[in-house]
């Protein structure tokens, strides 16, 4: 029940599958009796992971306009009434379901526990983003309850949906791209892009809840409020950028459609390494694997993309990991084995990811644009440090590859991430 377009979608997966993978499919796990020479786990990187036994990220996603606190304190506000109306405690007495109650709870708990996190946010947009799902999650909770509490029936939500969904297409249709630097703009309409993107999304949740008609009712009530608050965020964020504005900035919709579609034409004739055969997996063929998915996924036109300001964005992140895919290459090419046979090993891979994005982050004449490869990479560092965050015990070097691997190609895409925004801005310079 959160916005899978978060930047959290690396974290969400490890949440899915760090039960399994601790349990022997690859990940750092605690080693038993054997020959092969082990690390203790304390030795490892002490990543910080603050309160919540998390390791935190080292870069956090931004977009150059302000978020007013206004509008942060509506989006509270909103997720305080809607949870105003659920009893407490929400018990037996309430919902006797046991499995259907703890859906409705945990909702309600993620609701406040996103309200926080606005709170603590590192950047407005990532406050912008848990307010987001605050309200999400709060509604679902609150829709929940009315099930049991009025007889409360999806028909009315499903029809708030689809008017939501309506309401931000014809925004939508009318969406102007004005900016008067190419680069800010794209910033920031990237961002309004993805969010009317999720709007007018008219497929409406996968329902499928064994005939529960409270959690369906639920579910609907999440897709009506999620339809209004990504409209909601794009105007904020629409109004925002206008008014930083002067009165005579033009469009800039022809620039970034012409340069996008210029990089992602120079992304397809480039040819990509094949992939690695199931019996050639050392750490060097590991990594390289991890390095080409950089390179080689994402949009290949900006018809697929959420709209040209994305399809740019895409574009110099792929263009970043072609720049990574080469500094890993010529690496191995000169011998380097990404070998881990102690604990200094991994802290020198990691403080070597770390530094690369510490010296990076700012840098250039574009550093926003930087800055969207720098949190991806920042986000495989956060993926490696969570696998650390799990070892126990011994720990057999092999088992390290993977966190690993991550550190090196979080440094490498930290490196190669002003060249290709420097690519990027050539691009919207002869669009």
């Amino acid at each position: 029940m959160t916005d899978p377009a978060a930047g959290q979608t690396r974290r969400g997966f490890l949440a899915v599958v760090g039960a399994s993978a601790l349990a022997g499919c690859g990940a750092v796990e605690r080693f038993a009796d054997g020959d092969e020479p082990t690390i203790r786990s304390h030795e490892l990187p002490d990543v910080d992971t603050g309160d919540d036994e998390r390791p935190h990220h080292l870069l956090f996603p931004a977009v150059p306009v302000p978020i007013e606190d206004a509008y942060l304190g509506a989006g509270r506000d909103r997720t305080t009434e809607l949870l105003s109306g659920l009893p407490t405690p929400l018990g037996p007495d309430e919902i006797s379901n046991g499995h259907i109650r703890e859906h409705v709870l945990d909702a309600a708990d993620h609701a406040t526990e996103d309200i926080d996190d606005a709170r603590r946010a590192e950047t407005g947009l990532m406050a912008l983003r848990a307010i987001r799902e605050s309200r999400q999650n709060a509604r679902y909770a609150a829709e929940g309850w009315r099930f049991v509490s009025e007889g409360r029936r999806a028909a009315p939500l499903r029809e708030e949906y689809r008017n939501a969904v309506a309401e931000a297409r014809s925004f939508d249709s009318e969406y102007t791209y004005l900016g008067d630097d190419p680069v800010r703009a794209a910033l920031v309409h990237a961002r309004i892009e993805t969010a009317l993107r999720r709007a007018t999304d008219d497929e409406g949740p996968s329902v499928n809840h064994d005939g529960s008609a409270l959690l369906t009712v639920a579910e609907w009530g999440e897709a009506a409020e999620s339809a209004h608050v990504y409209l909601d965020d794009a105007r904020h964020l629409d109004a925002q950028f206008r008014a930083s504005l002067p009165a005579d900035a033009g469009t800039v919709e022809a620039r970034l459609r012409g340069a996008a579609e210029a990089l992602l034409a120079d992304l397809r004739s480039r040819a990509a390494p094949p992939e690695p055969t199931s019996g050639d997996w050392e750490a060097p063929e590991r990594v390289r694997w991890e390095v080409r998915d950089e390179a080689v996924d994402g949009t290949t036109r900006v018809s697929e993309a959420a709209g040209p300001a994305s399809a740019l964005l895409d574009a110099t992140g792929r263009l970043a990991g072609f720049g990574a895919l080469e500094r890993v290459r010529q690496r191995i090419e000169e011998g380097e084995q990404f070998r881990v046979e102690s604990a200094a090993d991994v802290r020198r891979f990691r403080q070597t990811a770390v530094d690369a994005l510490q010296s990076t982050l700012g840098t250039g004449p574009t550093p926003g644009l930087v800055r969207t490869v720098l949190t991806n990479a920042a986000d495989r560092v956060w993926s490696a440090d969570w696998e650390l965050s799990r070892a126990q015990g011994d720990v057999r070097p092999a088992q390290l590859a993977d966190p690993v691997s991550e550190y090196v190609v979080a440094t490498a895409l930290a490196r190669a991430a002003p060249d290709a925004a420097e690519r990027t801005v050539d691009a919207l310079e002869s669009a």
